[in-house]
């Protein structure tokens, strides 16, 4: 909140500041227009000003910057502190116009030594006052609201900030340079202004549009650039202030001036040509927005310091300047180079767009009215109102239009918000049509609208249609009706990939009125939004057909799985039932029973015991979690496998203090399953073990491995997990299926590989269900 705050502080400040200082300045060039004076201008040193067109008399009489004026009608120029130069200069042409004198002599220093001219007192014309004043004044307006639109996208951003300050400063010296040779009321302010703008223009093109490596490496040295410009301004002020002259210090001014210029240009043609995509195209628009502008500013000023005069440039500077902030700042919005990632509000651009065009209409009607000979107050007291009251019924008489001839643009963008909301309700092409129907009469006054439907094959989905030749995709025909009353005014085909699905017709308007343009605009877009609707609908329609064709086909899948899984079963039981029956038929004739059949018959009983168990497990079971101790896990499961053990043991690397979150029965089967299919794998001959990996971190997680001395896995990798697929002659298929079903239920993962001639099973176990205290406590 206090940034916000302090950003807000800033903002008002800045747009006070501008408005004094504009105000102040703008004051001051009011005074000037048409006032006598001796047909050239001085700065506050005395000094011959390049600032000028060439038919004033002090250029027609050789007078040259940087001449210097050293007595005029008597009045000598000295310098005194607190008083400039020119003051005796300013003084003594007042006296001049006011006693009707038509002329004052001055005593001129030039290269050539002294030498006395006299020069006429004349009347600044408009044509000057509106290149060097009002101008001015309209361009360091543009640039000063350039700077605020900166700082409010992006107030933070580096970008901004330079482009800001540049901005602030080239307005300030706009804003003070026609008062720095006439009313000398704001010279401090063009010193801070002149001394800081070739800074900002020596720091504003690295920084386009990001920061090059030099400023990126060293931050340091754009507020070392900043501190020198404001040596060289206090410099200024000071010099002033004891009464010295400033000439050398502002001729290093108007040299870093040309330099920075170039050095603007020269920087931002390296960094296009560098560029590549995105990025050149923001630099080729900030290029033809800024450079122009700069190269006939640079020529001015490197014309004015040989002598010259610079006035012809004046007539494409002043444009040039007027194009700088405007252009810039659609750069800056369009490619977005402040990174303010703002919305651009179209409500506030027409207004600052209007703002711009009533400024416009006033300087215009102004300067037409000062070459017509009326006074300037009075021609800007007449334009002012008359271009806002103008720009208000211009406003009002387009609304007043659109709504009674156009009705179609005035509700352009309700009535499509509206039919979008309804069409994305909807899935049934027939809602599809009464949606639109409803749309087109509500703002449409027409004697009927009838959306025909056009039937599409339920197996023949509209997004599948290849599109036709003779009806290209996307394209929308309307026709005109002829003179029967009872046919359609006009007709809308809409189509989607080149397929028709339905026609729009409309009647006539009531009371016999035109369709407009507009009209038939908003009826292609309608169709549009119809023709996706319609498609839709239709591709929803197939999609729904299908999804129940899938469900009987997953019925059918699921049956057949029943009656495989019977078959199974059946199977499996037909053997030793047949058994069971032969041995009690041998029981009731009185026959005794040998030793091996009583041993087949156990292991019938075992095997069945063991697949009913099987597929029992199958079905969904809530865990019941506790805390057990791994080596507990393999000690159960090494006792339940002791007939398939035989002699051999489980080799087991597992810490004591190793404790696992499980449901103890289903981890218990986890181990037998793993092990009963490794020890079969193995062999007689071979080993099975398990290999408890602890975490290797707080926040890692344990490996539990069951590996056997086996050939690897048969058959196919990828289904090893599947239900009832087995490579055993005799297996069932399901054991790893149940497996893998209870570590899934666990949280955890299971992944076979290969490693060191094993055959390996990692169960994956997550920190969570890892601890290593000796406490069995229920999770």
């Amino acid at each position: 909140m206090p940034a916000i705050e302090n950003r807000r502080w800033l903002f008002a400040a800045v747009v006070l500041a501008a408005l004094v200082l504009g105000g102040f300045g703008m004051r001051n060039a009011l005074i000037w227009y048409e006032r006598p004076f001796p047909g050239v201008l001085v700065d506050p040193d005395g000094v011959v000003s390049s600032l000028g067109r060439p038919s004033w008399e002090g250029f027609q009489k050789g007078l040259r910057f940087p001449d210097r004026i050293v007595e005029v009608n008597g009045w000598r120029l000295e310098s005194t502190v607190g008083r400039y130069r020119a003051s005796a200069w300013d003084a003594a042409v007042e006296q001049a116009a006011r006693e009707g004198q038509r002329s004052v002599v001055a005593r001129v220093e030039t290269r050539e030594g002294l030498r006395d001219v006299e020069l006429a007192l004349v009347p600044l014309d408009p044509l000057a006052w509106w290149f060097y004043a009002g101008g001015l004044m309209v361009v360091a307006a543009l640039h000063v609201g350039a700077a605020l639109i900166a700082l409010i996208a992006s107030p933070r951003g580096k970008l901004a900030r330079a482009f800001a300050s540049t901005a602030l400063f080239a307005g300030l010296f706009q804003f003070t340079l026609f008062d720095y040779h006439s009313s000398r009321d704001l010279v401090p302010f063009f010193h801070v202004a002149y001394a800081l703008v070739p800074v900002s223009f020596f720091i504003l093109p690295l920084r386009l549009p990001d920061d090059v490596g030099l400023l990126a490496r060293r931050p340091a040295a754009v507020r070392i650039a900043g501190g020198l410009g404001g040596l060289l301004a206090a410099g200024m002020l000071a010099t002033h202030a004891i009464g010295w002259t400033t000439v050398a210090l502002r001729n290093i001014c108007a040299l870093l001036f040309v330099v920075s210029f170039f050095f603007f240009v020269i920087t931002l043609i390296v960094r296009y040509v560098a560029a590549s995509g995105d990025r050149r195209r923001a630099l080729g628009a900030m290029l033809l927005a800024m450079a122009p502008p700069k190269v006939v500013l640079g020529l001015g000023f490197l014309l004015a310091m040989l002598g010259a005069s610079a006035s012809t440039l004046a007539w494409f500077a002043v444009p040039a300047l007027a194009f700088t902030p405007v252009a810039s700042v659609v750069a800056f919005i369009r490619y977005d180079l402040w990174g303010s990632r703002a919305l651009l509000s179209r409500p506030h651009t027409r207004v600052i767009l209007g703002g711009m065009m009533v400024a416009l209409t006033v300087i215009l009607c102004s300067a037409c009215a000062g070459y017509a000979g009326l006074p300037l107050l009075g021609a800007i007291k007449v334009a002012a109102p008359a271009a806002v009251i103008g720009a208000g019924l211009v406003v009002f008489a387009l609304g007043a239009g659109d709504r009674k001839l156009f009705p179609a643009r005035a509700e352009y963008k309700p009535t499509i918000e509206q039919l979008s909301e309804e069409l994305t309700l909807v899935t049934d092409p027939e809602d599809v049509a009464d949606a639109v129907e409803r749309t087109v009469a509500r703002w449409l006054p027409c004697e009927r609208v009838v959306f025909r439907r056009v039937a599409v094959d339920a197996g023949d989905g509209a997004g599948e249609a290849e599109p036709r030749d003779a009806e290209p995709s996307g394209e929308r025909l309307i026709g005109l009706g002829g003179p029967d009353p009872s046919a359609s005014e006009l007709s809308l085909t809409v189509m989607f990939r080149g397929r028709l699905l339905g026609v729009l017709e409309v009647g006539r308007k009531r009371g016999g009125a035109l369709f407009t343009s507009e009209d038939l605009d908003l009826l292609r877009t309608i169709g549009n939004q119809a023709a996706l609707a319609m498609a839709h609908a239709h591709s929803y329609a197939e999609l729904e057909r299908r999804r129940r064709e899938q469900a009987a086909a997953w019925r059918d899948e699921r049956a057949a799985l029943i009656e495989t899984l019977a078959a199974e079963i059946t199977h499996e039981v037909r053997y030793p039932i047949n058994f069971f029956r032969s041995v009690f038929k041998r029981g009731s004739s009185g026959q005794s029973l040998d030793a091996e059949e009583v041993e087949i018959g156990c292991e019938e009983v075992e095997r069945l015991e063991r697949l009913v168990m099987g597929l029992r497990r199958v079905t969904h079971r809530r865990l019941e979690r506790r805390r057990l101790a791994v080596e507990e896990l393999v000690s159960r499961a090494e006792m339940l496998l002791r007939d398939q053990l035989g002699k051999r043991r489980i080799e087991a690397r597992v810490s004591g203090a190793a404790l696992l979150s499980c449901d103890p029965d289903q981890a218990t089967q986890v181990l037998v399953n793993l092990l009963s299919n490794g020890l079969d794998a193995a062999g007689e001959k071979g080993a099975v073990g398990v290999i408890w990996e602890p975490p290797a971190s707080a926040e890692g997680g344990a490996e539990l491995v069951v590996w056997d001395s086996g050939p690897g896995v048969a058959g196919d990798a990828a289904r090893i997990f599947a239900p009832w697929y087995t490579t055993k002659p005799r297996g069932t298929g399901l054991g790893l299926a149940i497996t893998h079903r209870i570590v899934r239920a666990h949280g955890w993962s299971i992944n076979p590989e290969r490693r060191d001639g094993r055959t390996w099973f990692v169960i994956s176990v997550p920190a969570a269900d890892v601890a290593m205290s000796a406490e069995n406590e229920v999770a």
